[in-house]
């Protein structure tokens, strides 16, 4: 699973990468330590008043609550199967209507081994590169208002990262951003389609210092590497 990422490009450089036209207020400031119930980036796209296609950059919390609950007090939704995200209850609404894309640097794995547990920043290569990952979203009207929230779509890890954790997360490439946030797409089976044409992450992973593991850290040399 993914339980932990990073995400500290700032918010004018997410918008340009995603070629994002309107960022809605209440974006989050970047992060080296991003931890469910965290409110996140996420890009977005819907059809405007007058049928023109809007793509936004908002702002989401990480811990998808189905729009049907009548209370939030479930285990959190922070990773959905890409195997079966179209067919679960939770989940396959939001993977029909409402696709997102979560930018980040990088996420953190924790190995598990007999001496305890290593953890892992797993990123795109040199510099960490901002990739999108695959996400779902979903609205809850709470006794506070409208929440909006999302999940991570996982896979099966590659062979060069299945060592450190057995799943991943779906990694879109830019050349299918497009296609992954169209919200005219809501047939389950191309849905479906489109992920299996997802190829696995290329991912380069570091050992990390254990400071990672208390949410209440958060500054760059978290993502350094470990002497």
């Amino acid at each position: 699973m993914c339980g932990r990422y990073g995400m500290w490009r700032s918010t004018q450089d997410v918008a340009a990468l995603f070629g994002v036209d309107m960022i809605i207020e209440g974006v989050p400031d970047p992060s080296w330590n991003i931890a469910p119930t965290h409110t996140v980036s996420a890009v977005m796209e819907r059809f405007a008043e007058g049928g023109e296609l809007v793509r936004e950059l908002r702002r989401l919390r990480w811990g998808l609550i189905p729009s049907w609950v009548k209370r939030p007090d479930k285990p959190l939704l922070i990773n959905a199967r890409a195997e079966t995200v179209t067919g679960k209850p939770s989940f396959r609404t939001a993977a029909s209507k409402r696709r997102v894309l979560l930018p980040a640097n990088g996420y953190f794995e924790w190995q598990q081994s007999e001496g305890g547990k290593q953890p892992y920043f797993l990123s795109a290569g040199e510099g960490d590169p901002l990739v999108a990952f695959a996400g779902i979203a979903d609205t809850w009207r709470g006794p506070a208002g409208w929440v909006g929230s999302a999940a991570i779509c996982t896979r099966s890890a590659p062979d060069a990262l299945g060592h450190i954790h057995e799943r991943t997360p779906v990694i879109v490439p830019e050349d299918l951003w497009g296609q992954w946030l169209n919200p005219a797409l809501t047939d389950r089976e191309q849905v479906d389609e489109l992920l299996g044409r997802i190829p696995p992450p290329v991912l380069q992973p570091r050992k990390v210092g254990s400071e990672v593991g208390s949410v209440r850290n958060n500054y760059p040399s978290l993502v350094e590497a470990a002497s």
